[in-house]
């Protein structure tokens, strides 16, 4: 199946929502916080309506799980997965690097993924079987296969050390070229066109690695988590390119 008429679809989604997000980010947004103490705002919310709304008109039937709370059962056994800000912490800092994320998934496995970064107009998708492309140019990860000119990116060190062996996260930073932290959506993003190596993530929900997991999978990369498979429901992941794998998987105790 070449997807061809939900890719259509989605890439007019999130343009349509990361123009309704602009607004919000142009204007300033007051800030609540979550019960975790994460941040949400009006445009989360009102991206994800928007979002969820689209996506009801053109795939009835299609079950929906939104970060901000909306939840529609499954009646094709297929399910999309919303992340209307991907990012908010920078959003609410007017930093540029956040996005409008969506994916669809049929099974355990994401078949589409979709990250559109509306400050930088940068979008950056991949379907099954079909590549990974960055504002319509095929993209590849890259042919590192050295730690020592590895680039590394951390999404949140005080997570990441909770997840994963810290000695672990400490001896990658010390032995990687260097490392880079944009935030979670413009890290792979940058992984996706070749210009890093690793992405270690301590903390994430389903539609956080959703584009993540199927992105990593059509660029040539890895999504593993410390028990070697590739739940996106694990709350942590790390995503790497070919040529060091083996090295990341021995480092990170991660199984065969």
């Amino acid at each position: 199946m070449n997807y061809e008429r939900e890719i259509e679809i989605v890439l007019k989604i999130v343009r349509k929502a990361g123009e309704l997000a602009l607004r919000h980010f142009a204007q300033g947004t007051p800030v609540e916080e979550k019960s975790d103490a994460s941040p949400v705002t009006i445009a989360d919310r009102e991206c994800e309506h928007l979002i969820s709304g689209l996506l009801q008109e053109s795939f009835a039937g299609d079950g929906i799980l939104g970060e901000e709370g909306t939840l529609v059962a499954s009646q094709t056994g297929r399910r999309w997965l919303i992340d209307p800000i991907d990012g908010t912490r920078d959003f609410v800092r007017r930093n540029p690097f956040w996005s409008v994320q969506l994916a669809l998934q049929i099974g355990s496995q994401v078949v589409l993924g979709a990250i559109y970064c509306p400050c930088l107009d940068e979008l950056l998708y991949a379907v099954n079987g079909l590549g990974c492309f960055w504002n319509g140019q095929r993209v590849n990860g890259s042919e590192i296969t050295s730690l020592s000119k590895s680039v590394l990116m951390v999404s949140g060190f005080a997570n990441t050390w909770r997840s994963w062996p810290p000695e672990a996260v400490r001896h990658l930073t010390e032995k990687c070229w260097t490392v880079r932290c944009y935030g979670g959506c413009y890290d792979v993003i940058t992984l996706a066109r070749g210009k890093a190596e690793i992405w270690l993530s301590g903390s994430g929900m389903e539609w956080d690695y959703a584009p993540v997991q199927i992105i990593a999978k059509e660029c040539g990369a890895s999504f593993l988590t410390k028990e070697g498979n590739n739940r996106i429901d694990a709350k942590h992941c790390v995503v790497c390119v070919p040529g060091i794998e083996g090295e990341i998987r021995r480092i990170l105790k991660i199984p065969s």
